[in-house]
C-alpha cells in the first residue's frame, strides 16, 4: 500500500469519526514516511477529539518542533489547553497562531472564549466582535466572487434553517448588550 493511500485512508477514518483507527493510520503513515508534521497535526487532532489532551499536546509539539511557523499547530495545541482548561497556555498559543496567520477568524474566536473562561470580559468581547468581522468578510467575499447574493443566503438559510438577514454588522449597542451578558455569565460562574 502506498503512503498517500494509507494517510488518505487515515483521514477517512476521522472524517468517519473513527478516531481511535485514524490515530493509528496516521502513526501507520508516519511511519511509511508521509509528511510527518502532518501526520503528528492529524493524529493530534484525533486525540484532541478523543479528549486524550497530554497526547494531542505531545503531537502538536512535535509538530512545531518540525516547523515552528506552522499556524495550525499552535492553534491545535492552543484548544488543547483549553480543553484541559488551562486558559493562560491556549490564549498564549492561540496568539501565537494569529502572529503567524493574521486576522484567523476561528483562533480570534477561540481566544476569545479562552480570554472569557479567564474572567478578561473586554478582551474577550474585542476578540469575539473581530472574528465576526472577519467573518462577515470572508461571507461578502464569498458572495463578491460566486456573484449571486441569493445563493448566499440560501447558504445561509439551510445553515440556520431560517431566512438570513442581509446585514451581518454588529453595532456598539449589540456589542454592549454581548458584552454585559458575558459579564454576568462570568459573574454567574464565579458565584457557584
Amino acid at each position: 500500500m502506498k503512503t498517500n493511500d494509507i494517510f488518505e485512508g487515515a483521514k477517512r477514518l476521522f472524517i468517519e469519526g473513527k478516531f481511535r483507527e485514524s490515530a493509528g493510520a496516521f502513526t501507520k503513515a508516519a511511519a511509511a514516511g508521509y509528511d510527518q508534521k502532518i501526520c503528528y497535526l492529524d493524529r493530534g487532532a484525533a486525540y484532541l477529539k478523543l479528549k486524550e489532551t497530554d497526547n494531542a499536546i505531545d503531537d502538536f509539539n512535535t509538530a512545531i518542533t518540525l516547523d515552528d511557523r506552522s499556524p495550525r499547530a499552535y492553534y491545535y495545541r492552543g484548544m488543547a489547553y483549553a480543553q484541559k482548561k488551562d486558559y493562560g497556555r491556549s490564549v498564549e498559543d492561540f496568539s501565537k497562531a494569529l502572529e503567524l496567520k493574521p486576522g484567523e477568524g476561528s483562533f480570534l474566536f477561540a481566544r476569545g472564549a479562552s480570554y472569557l473562561e479567564m474572567g478578561k470580559i473586554d478582551e474577550a468581547g474585542e476578540d469575539i466582535r473581530n472574528a465576526t468581522n472577519y467573518l462577515t468578510a470572508a461571507v461578502q467575499g464569498y458572495a463578491d466572487t460566486i456573484g449571486d447574493r441569493t445563493h448566499l443566503d440560501k447558504v445561509l438559510a439551510i445553515l440556520e434553517g431560517e431566512k438570513r438577514q442581509e446585514n451581518f454588522d454588529i453595532n456598539e449597542s449589540e456589542f454592549e448588550t454581548i458584552k454585559s451578558m458575558l459579564e454576568e455569565s462570568v459573574e454567574a460562574g464565579t458565584e457557584a
